[in-house]
């Protein structure tokens, strides 16, 4: 008799209720290891007479860095801003010019897509970059409420962009030296490669280098 085929098992996926549980575990995990911070700071408040944590102080200088970029984007949750504000947090230790709504960039997002096509706006690329930069910062460390990841990702933003392949060749150019990959050139004594600074002509050189 033939050998009998046995059927491959399909794969099914968890119900929709186990799926609703795990995410919830996740988030309570997320606030939970907020808290533990949270408790930090009061300890070092009570130790310092301030919550100005330098960022050179382990995980607790970290994360109050990461509370404040993440307000400075108007990603951080209303609740943890009311928390960190009734003990006398300080969002900012210079004086900075009036934080933009959160709506106000994300506005200006949705226009430089309609006009670029995507999201993919350098870091550096002014204020609006600088903002993109602290979306996907805040969403890495979990600060980033979901409302707000929900409204990015209906717009197509990346959280995780790539380099284009134009973007590389345009770097590796930049770092391109006149005359390296000239092969009259390289066969040429490290000496002389020195003192051409460019493409090798023979015909430029003296007649007793010619030869």
């Amino acid at each position: 008799m033939p050998p009998s085929r046995r059927t491959p098992r399909r794969r099914t996926k968890p119900p929709q209720g186990l799926q609703g549980g795990r995410l919830g575990q996740q988030t309570n995990k997320h606030e939970e290891r907020w808290d533990v911070r949270f408790r930090e700071l009061l300890d070092y408040r009570s130790e310092h007479g301030s919550c100005n944590v330098p960022r050179s102080r382990g995980q607790l200088g970290a994360w109050v860095g990461t509370q404040r970029t993440s307000y400075m984007a108007g990603a951080l949750a209303q609740d943890r801003v009311d928390r960190l504000n009734s003990i006398g947090f300080k969002w900012s230790l210079m004086a900075k010019g009036p934080n933009v709504p959160w709506e106000t960039r994300f506005d200006e997002l949705v226009r430089y897509k309609a006009k670029h096509g995507d999201c993919n706006i350098p870091w550096n690329q002014g204020k609006l970059g600088a903002w993109v930069g602290n979306q996907r910062h805040a969403y890495r460390t979990d600060s980033l409420a979901q409302d707000r990841i929900d409204r990015l990702s209906g717009i197509g933003f990346k959280w995780r962009p790539k380099q284009s392949t134009d973007g590389s060749k345009k770097h590796n150019e930049a770092l391109a030296v006149p005359g390296r990959d000239d092969p009259a050139k390289a066969a040429m004594p490290p000496r002389l490669q020195k003192v051409v600074p460019g493409p090798f002509d023979p015909y430029q050189m003296p007649p007793r280098l010619q030869k």
